[in-house]
């Protein structure tokens, strides 16, 4: 029998333990020139690792890093995007290169609107006289509170009831003859908070019906602790004839909360004592008081060298090539609040404003006068065609575009669409 004899199984051999190389310290740089590197100093060239701005830790997959910073909710909501932020100096113009509209074209086109609105202008310089800031939006005006009327038919009753003396401008800017606040010892101070209501009041609606608006909410709810304090439904029904009650309402009670959170009184008179920038900041916070209504507080409540842009002042500085014909209005306001003169800005707005509202928007006699006045010629996006009459002797034509605008301040002014 054939015995089969299984070969003797060898353990295989031991791996030997030869004791690794000693560490060397990682290099930071590159192998200087020349030298050899073999495969064993492959390792040694290593980059320099960024220091982590916290201390070292285990992250679990899935799991917030322990030493990331918490999100802190704001109190109040905030507009999407912010205007201007608080630095030192205003950003520079988004349009760099367009060096437009100097400053002479912004004195010609002031200049020559003031005479042709003459009427306008007068009772605008009338208003200011005394120091008051009664111009612009959050104005109870003169016979407007006894004049309005709740509903959509408040306007037409306001302005058929009007003494001789008045016009719709006087009374929704306290310039008037029958109520004696010109010449008196003491300005009327309008408050900023009634300044900021007011042009939230005025948003995509008229001036005429947003004033009467206004002053159905101050005969209503005499103090902002009541607006704050009420349920939203009575207060939508004193400022249903502005339009977007439900909107507008819900913003002024988050302002008038908030301030009231913070401060422990619903008043924004600390804005005085800040600067331009600072103003601009803490407002841009609330939601719904965007880049022109800020601008509008600034300007017309505070006083300061700012120039709102409106539809008509955007689409007026479009058509002159004052912006470029992408330019938002957003943008708009950057770059001709750079280029504006501050000691034009205050007239050239309102100037602006009113002519858009006389001429929908037409161009025509500002390019004309402007470009006579500065030496004849024509300017950029003007006509080069013959420039007969001029621009004076336009003014002086019987029935002509002068009297188109003194017989629209006498019976519309300020009624057209706010921006």
């Amino acid at each position: 029998r054939r015995q089969t004899v299984m070969a003797p199984t060898r353990r295989a051999a031991a791996p030997s333990r030869t004791p690794p190389p000693p560490a060397k310290k990682p290099k930071t740089g590159t192998t200087s020139p020349g030298a050899v590197k073999t495969e064993e100093d492959k390792w040694v060239d290593v980059k320099p690792e960024p220091k982590s701005p916290t201390p070292p830790g285990k992250v679990l997959r899935g799991k917030k890093s322990s030493h990331r910073s918490a999100i802190v909710k704001p109190e109040t909501p905030t507009t999407n995007k912010g205007i201007v932020r608080s630095e030192t100096k205003p950003p520079d113009s988004p349009y760099p290169n367009l060096e437009r509209p100097t400053p002479e074209e912004c004195w010609c086109a002031r200049d020559s609107l003031a005479q042709l609105h003459a009427a306008f202008f007068r009772h605008k310089e009338q208003a200011q006289e005394d120091g008051s800031n009664q111009l612009g939006p959050g104005n109870l005006g003169t016979a407007l509170p006894k004049l309005a009327l709740p509903g959509a038919t408040a306007t037409a009753t306001a302005t058929s009831a009007l003494p001789s003396t008045e016009t719709p401008y006087t009374t929704l800017h306290g310039v008037s003859t029958s109520v004696g606040m010109i010449g008196t010892s003491m300005p009327t101070i309008k408050p900023v908070l009634d300044s900021l209501v007011g042009t939230i009041l005025s948003q995509n609606t008229t001036d005429a019906t947003s004033a009467i608006a206004f002053a159905n909410l101050k005969r209503a709810f005499p103090s902002w602790e009541e607006v704050r304090l009420s349920k939203p439904a009575p207060i939508e029904l004193a400022v249903k004839c502005g339009g977007l009650a439900t909107i507008k309402v819900a913003r002024i009670q988050i302002i008038l909360n908030t301030l009231h959170q913070e401060r422990g009184e619903a008043s924004l008179e600390y804005l005085r004592e800040m600067d331009d920038e600072s103003v601009k900041k803490e407002l841009s916070r609330f939601k719904g008081v965007g880049p022109k209504t800020i601008s509008c507080v600034l300007m017309f409540c505070l006083k300061r060298p700012d120039f709102p842009v409106d539809a008509h002042v955007w689409k007026i500085a479009l058509s002159l090539g004052w912006i470029p014909k992408s330019a938002s209005r957003d943008t708009a306001y950057t770059h001709l609040n750079r280029r504006v003169p501050d000691a034009c800005k205050f007239d050239l707005h309102v100037l602006l404003v009113e002519h858009g509202k006389v001429f929908k928007n037409d161009v025509g006699f500002i390019r004309k006068a402007t470009a006579e006045q500065l030496g004849g010629g024509s300017i950029p996006g003007g006509d080069d065609k013959k420039q007969t009459p001029g621009w004076m002797e336009l003014l002086e034509q019987p029935g002509g575009i002068k009297d188109r605008a003194d017989t629209y301040f006498f019976t519309k002014s300020g009624k057209s669409v706010c921006g």
